[in-house]
C-alpha cells in the first residue's frame, strides 16, 4: 500500500466527483477559503488554488501555524462568524494578522 495523500484517498469507498474533485460543481454557493502563508502542514498555494478552483472567496492570513481558522483571533473571527452566520464572504484580498 502506498502512503495516502489525505485520510480519505484509501477510504473504501469510490468517490462520486472525478479527479480533481472541486471541478464542475453545479450550484455550490460562494465558499469561503482560509489558508495562512507559512502554514507547516498545507502550502500556501493550495489554498489560493482551491479558492479559484471553488470560484469562491480567499481569506489570507498571515502566520505560520496550521488550522488558522481555529485560532483565538478577532479578525479571523469576525469573517467567519459573518460566513457562517450572514452568508457573507470578506472582499478580495481579504488579509488578517495572527
Amino acid at each position: 500500500m502506498t502512503e495516502a495523500r489525505d485520510g480519505c484517498e484509501h477510504w473504501p469507498v469510490q468517490p462520486t466527483l472525478g479527479y480533481p474533485y472541486a471541478t464542475g460543481i453545479k450550484d455550490l454557493p460562494d465558499t469561503l477559503t482560509v489558508t495562512t502563508t507559512g502554514d507547516p502542514v498545507t502550502p500556501y498555494e493550495g489554498g489560493v488554488s482551491l479558492a479559484r478552483t471553488l470560484g469562491g472567496s480567499l481569506l489570507t492570513v498571515e502566520g505560520s501555524q496550521h488550522g488558522a481558522a481555529l485560532a483565538r483571533n478577532s479578525c479571523i473571527n469576525d469573517v467567519l462568524s459573518d460566513y457562517l452566520i450572514r452568508l457573507t464572504t470578506p472582499g478580495d484580498r481579504a488579509r488578517c494578522t495572527l
